[in-house]
This record gives C-alpha cells, sequence and structure tokens, in this order.
C-alpha cells in the first residue's frame, strides 16, 4: 500500500514490523479523519494512542475526545471543560490486523477487551499506555465531569483488515451482541462498530487528503463567465440532503479537512448559527432567502444531466452553513426541503485560491482563542517559517491544518503548529515548564499579554521549534532516555537554553532577543553540540530531582507540575552557570556524575571516551578503570572521582561506575 510506505517515511519508523507500522498507519489515518492536526507538532500523541503489544486487551488502538478535541491526560480534560462548560465525549478503540482476512476470534478478543475496558472494574491485564487512558475515562465518569453531560459518552470501534468485508454473520451477530450490552448499560452511546477492509481504508485515507470525488444532484446550475486560470466556474442549487453527501465521511463523520482553507473553525451557539437552525427546523424553505451561500474550490468539476461531479473539493466560504446543516441532520431535523446555493470554482492555481478565500471572507472576525492562528501575526509567522531555515533542517509553521498534507517533500517532524509553538514557548523562553503541556487554549487566554504578541521578534518561536525538533531526534535515536525524559520535555528545553546562552533577555526588546537566539542557534546548526548541551540539560534535570528529593525531603511525584521545582533548576543553573570552572579545585573522594558521550579505542587499541562535564567534558581511560566493562557503554549514566593527568595537566576521570 502506497499510503503505508509514504506514513513509514513521513514518521521515521523504517524500522518498524510491518504489522506495528500498519497499527500506527491505521491509528492515525482514523484519527485523523476526527481532528485533522491532531499529530501536527505533537511527537508524542501517536505513540500514546497506539497501545498495541503487551497486555494491550485485543485493542491496538485507544482514544478519547473530548468537545472534539483528543486529550492526552486528565489535565487536558480539566482545561477543555472548564472552558467550554460542557462535556461532549468520545472513546474510540481500533483493532487492526495486517493480513488478508477478518477473523472470528480476533475480533472477539477486540470487543471482550472493549467491554472490560468500559466496566467498573477491570479483570484482564492492560499495559500502562491503557491504564493511563483507563484514568482519563474514569475520570470523565466522575460526577465531577458527569454535571456537565451533555448526552452520555459516544463509543466508536473500528476492525481494520486489509482483507475484503463480506458481511460475516458471525462477526455481525458478535456485534450485535454487544450492542445489546452496551444498551443494557445506559451509561455509553454505542455510535457504530466499523468493519474496514483495504478498501474503505484507502477511502478514510483519501478523505483525510481531501482526495475524493462526489456526485450531486442539483436543482439547477448557472455557468460563470470566463476568468484567467480558472478551467471553469459555475452557480449550483442543490437541497441540504445532497450536499450532506460531500460533507459527511463512509462512518458518518464531518469531513473535517473541507475546511482546511476556510478562515474560521466552526464557532458552535453564536447567534448567527442558531439563527440557522432555527430556519432548518422552522421555516426550510426559507433558507436559501437567507443564507449566503458556499464557496467550493475544487481541482475539476464535471455536470450533466442535472449532475455534478466534484473532484477534491475544498469549502472555502460555508464552514458555519456546513456544521449547522450536519448538526440539524444528527438532530433528526429534515434537510431535504433546505435549498443552498453553491458557487463551485475548478482551478489548481494556489494564487487565484487564495485570492477566493480573501474575497468570500470579508466579514467582521470575532476573535477567540480558538481561532487564533487568523490573526495577522501568524500568517508573518508562517511566511518567516518559509522564509526562513538554517543548513541542516527546513521547518514549517502549520497554520492551517494539514496545509502541507499535499507535498510529499515534507516530512510529519517538519512541520510544527500553534499548539507546540505556544508549550514550547512558553516552557523554554517564559520559564514555566510546569504549565507547559496545558491545552493550547488555555496558556493563550492566561498569556495573552506574553506570546504572539505584534511587537515579539519571529526567531524566538522559531528557535523553540527548532529546539524542540533537535530533542525530539534525540529521543527518535535513543540518544536520550525517552522513558524517563519525555515527560520532562519542556524542562529539558529550558535547561538547555540556559546552558547554551545564560539569562535570556526581555522577550520584548527585539534586538537583545534576536542576537541571544542566534547563540542558540548555533548551537542547533551542530548536531553534536545539540546533543551534549541536552545531556548536560539532562544530568542537571537529574541532580536536581535528587536535591528535590533528598535535602528538601519533596515527593518525587508531581515534579513536573511544580512551579517549586522549576524555581530549583532555576537556581541550580545559575550556581553553576557563574561556576569559574578552571579554578574550581577538585575533591578526589567527591563522585561526579555524567553521561558517557562515546567510547572509542585508542591507538594501541585500548578502551577510552568522555564523559559529559560542565565546562568541558572529561577523558577516561581502561587504564585507570580496571575492570570496566565499555561493551555498550554509550549513552549511560555514570558516576566518576577526577584526578590530574601528571603529563598534561588534564583532568581525568577515574573509578567510573554505572550509575544507580
Amino acid at each position: 500500500m502506497q499510503g503505508l510506505k509514504k506514513f513509514v517515511n513521513n514518521f521515521n519508523i523504517i524500522e518498524s514490523a510491518d504489522g506495528v507500522a500498519f497499527e500506527k498507519f491505521v491509528n492515525s489515518n482514523i484519527l485523523m479523519s476526527h481532528q485533522p492536526d491532531i499529530f501536527t507538532g505533537d511527537a508524542e500523541m501517536l505513540d500514546i494512542i497506539t497501545v498495541g503489544g503487551h497486555n494491550d486487551m485485543g485493542i491496538d488502538g485507544l482514544a478519547i475526545k473530548v468537545n472534539g478535541l483528543f486529550v492526552k491526560n486528565i489535565d487536558d480534560v480539566e482545561d477543555i471543560v472548564k472552558r467550554f462548560r460542557k462535556a461532549n465525549i468520545e472513546i474510540i478503540f481500533i483493532q487492526s490486523k495486517y493480513k488478508a482476512f477478518f477473523d472470528k476470534g480476533e475480533f472477539n478478543n477486540f470487543i471482550a477487551g472493549v467491554r472490560d475496558f468500559l466496566n467498573d472494574i477491570q479483570l484482564q491485564p492492560m499495559n500502562e499506555k491503557i491504564k493511563s487512558m483507563l484514568e482519563i475515562k474514569d475520570y470523565i465518569l466522575s460526577d465531577d465531569i458527569i454535571i456537565m453531560w451533555e448526552k452520555n459518552p459516544a463509543i466508536r470501534l473500528y476492525y481494520v483488515t486489509m482483507g475484503k468485508w463480506n458481511e460475516s454473520p458471525h462477526q455481525l451477530g458478535l456485534a450485535k451482541q454487544f450492542e445489546n450490552d452496551i444498551m443494557e448499560r445506559n451509561t455509553f452511546e454505542l455510535l457504530g462498530i466499523h468493519f474496514i477492509d483495504s478498501e474503505l481504508l484507502k477511502k478514510i485515507c483519501d478523505s483525510n487528503e481531501n482526495k475524493f470525488e462526489i456526485a450531486l444532484n442539483t436543482i439547477d446550475t448557472m455557468p460563470l463567465p470566463f476568468v484567467e486560470d480558472v478551467d471553469n466556474s459555475c452557480i449550483a442549487l442543490c437541497n441540504g440532503s445532497e450536499y450532506l453527501k460531500l460533507l459527511t465521511s463512509d462512518d458518518g463523520l464531518i469531513r473535517k479537512t473541507l475546511f482546511d482553507d476556510n478562515v474560521r473553525d466552526y464557532q458552535g451557539d453564536t447567534g448567527i448559527n442558531n439563527e440557522m437552525e432555527s430556519t432548518i427546523f422552522a421555516d426550510p424553505n426559507k433558507f436559501v432567502l437567507l443564507n449566503n451561500g458556499l464557496t467550493i474550490v475544487c481541482d475539476e468539476y464535471t455536470t450533466s444531466n442535472r449532475k455534478i461531479i466534484v473532484k477534491n473539493p475544498q469549502v472555502v466560504n460555508g464552514c458555519q452553513t456546513s456544521h449547522v446543516l450536519f448538526d440539524a441532520n444528527r438532530k433528526g431535523y429534515n434537510i431535504d426541503n433546505v435549498a443552498l446555493t453553491i458557487k463551485f470554482i475548478a482551478t489548481k492555481k494556489l494564487d487565484i485560491t487564495n485570492q477566493i478565500v480573501r474575497g468570500t471572507n470579508r466579514q467582521n472576525i470575532v476573535y477567540d482563542v480558538a481561532f487564533e492562528t487568523t490573526k495577522q501575526f501568524h500568517k508573518d509567522l508562517e511566511e518567516f517559517f518559509n522564509d526562513y531555515s538554517i543548513s541542516n533542517v527546513k521547518l514549517y509553521y502549520e497554520r492551517r491544518a494539514r496545509q502541507y498534507q499535499h507535498n510529499p517533500m515534507i516530512k510529519q517532524n517538519q512541520k510544527t503548529n500553534m499548539r507546540a509553538i505556544i508549550q514550547g514557548f512558553v516552557g523554554m523562553f517564559l520559564c514555566n515548564p510546569e504549565v507547559a503541556h496545558r491545552h493550547e487554549s488555555r496558556l493563550i487566554t492566561e498569556y495573552q499579554n506574553k506570546v504572539f504578541l505584534d511587537n515579539h521578534s519571529k526567531l524566538p518561536y522559531y528557535i523553540t521549534a527548532l529546539t524542540y525538533y533537535n530533542l525530539e531526534d534525540l529521543y527518535l535515536k535513543n540518544k536520550l532516555d525517552k522513558k524517563l525524559f519525555y515527560a520532562y520535555k519542556h524542562h529539558l528545553a529550558m535547561i538547555f537554553r540556559e546552558v547554551v546562552a545564560g539569562q535570556c533577555p526581555d522577550i520584548n526588546a527585539t534586538k537583545a532577543i534576536d542576537d541571544y537566539c542566534s547563540v542558540i542557534q548555533e548551537t542547533l546548526k551542530s548536531e553534536y553540540k545539540t546533543e551534549i548541551n541536552f545531556i548536560k540539560a539532562v544530568e542537571i534535570f537529574s541532580d536536581c530531582r535528587k536535591v528535590w528529593i533528598n535535602e528538601y525531603q519533596r515527593s518525587q511525584f508531581g515534579i513536573k507540575d511544580n512551579a517549586d521545582f522549576t524555581k530549583l533548576l532555576l537556581k541550580y543553573i545559575g550556581s553553576r552557570s557563574n561556576t569559574n570552572y578552571t579554578e574550581l579545585k577538585e575533591d578526589e573522594n567527591y563522585r561526579y556524575t555524567g553521561y558517557v558521550l562515546n567510547t572509542i579505542k585508542d591507538r594501541f587499541g585500548n578502551d577510552c571516551g568522555f564523559i559529559s562535564r560542565l565546562p568541558n567534558n572529561i577523558f577516561f581511560h581502561a587504564n585507570s578503570n580496571r575492570g570496566l566493562n565499555f561493551n555498550q557503554l554509550k549513552g549511560k549514566r555514570v558516576t566518576y572521582k577526577v584526578n590530574v593527568n601528571p603529563k598534561d595537566g588534564r583532568l581525568l576521570a577515574v573509578d567510573v561506575e554505572l550509575a544507580g
């Protein structure tokens, strides 16, 4: 499957087994059909929701959505419900098999695992990823969240193979039995059990990339005059139920990717949207008179006998109307009598599309935190990313979801988005890593006078993205221990910045902050310097954690969210950076800590290497460390004593031992 190969390259999982890669591919595409930007700038999310492996309860993918947004932890849930004051919940379960048939036994194991997960008490063994999702599920079923439910939490199951679905009565019977079990609980709403074969999976992938063709019956069409660089254009009149064919995917979801070029996301229960819904309900025949209509740009379309066949459409104006119609249909309103005027424009010229977007969206926009990226700052930041790069990497600011999806040369890790940048910026430059993992809507509100200001230089935002790009690369290459330190990536980014460039100047002082960022950029140009300084950051973090636990007698848990621990880090970094290491008297009995950067052979074939250390890395040799096994020592944390080489005065690490 071509899409699978592209996915493997984009997510740098070339060495993964076919079955594992397929699981991630399926999880990615199914969840992107729910939220197109779910993985943009968030390398952690795909790993979190891919739960397959040991003790996986027969489940390969597991994700929880609150008010249309996927969550990673209870903090995300709290942030979202606090802002919206409501909780619409959906839990998605995925089982995928890289084989050419649907297996009754495997499907039975899948629904048994889902049933057990939804129970009050779980009987099956489960891995840590599923346990984390279970904590979120239990929280959204708690009294604190139940009072915000607008309806029972919904569940949706996907069973995916590379075979062909032939309406197996055995598996349909198991599905019906599961549906009856769910209905009897009266706690969850089942939105569907979807059997996805290779053909339907391809449709989902194509739909995610907005590559699909749809035929709509029209009431009438009228061609528009010729325009240069426009292949053809027309105005069509069709009813709401026909438009729903274009608007809805095969599993009943609204096609989110249709609105990638729309300047505004769906704004929900606004006065105008409520008026539209009232008209659909009470007086649908008047809808066409009261609504401005929609504008759709597509690659091409053909008309024949009151039918229009549209290829790869994009709704550039009409996001609000589309969502209101979709919701009205879900509520059971009759939309057959709702007529719509739709302007179809066929062009492959991006400049023309952009002009149409601007021309059809001139109404006043109410800037809400959910639509932050419509502001001029973000448009300028997008251009800055496009124009600016360093020698070894090119990054892209994906201001609109999946806007670079059509460029196969741009890999997933080269893209970032507003969520990733504000989280990274708050942690790295504003020295608040303890809150940086919070949902972007909360950060936008709390830091509205500190981030994305018109007078800000764009360079620190770019340096933020570049730093996290390199940090993710170190995790990917196992240069840093992901299991131990990934949760503290915002702390490490802050420490890295301080170690490399010292205390940060005022973010509003453009010249000073640009000069400061240039120092960081010079380090990031070198893969070796970047690795060394992040290893130093890990060493500082680990030392501070020991002080926190042993000297301050504070709990090792909750460090990630604790502002006092951040203060300790900054204090510790400051004390180290002010130390004159050239005059520091070494204590021969004191044991230091560091990471083995590499091991080599000297000219006589003896083992030796270097350990990370401020301000200069320290050399160690087998002659001074009898019995030390140098095999697979690279990257390991060690303790050591310091001696001085009498021949040249250099410091040597002796009595090196693996750290406990």
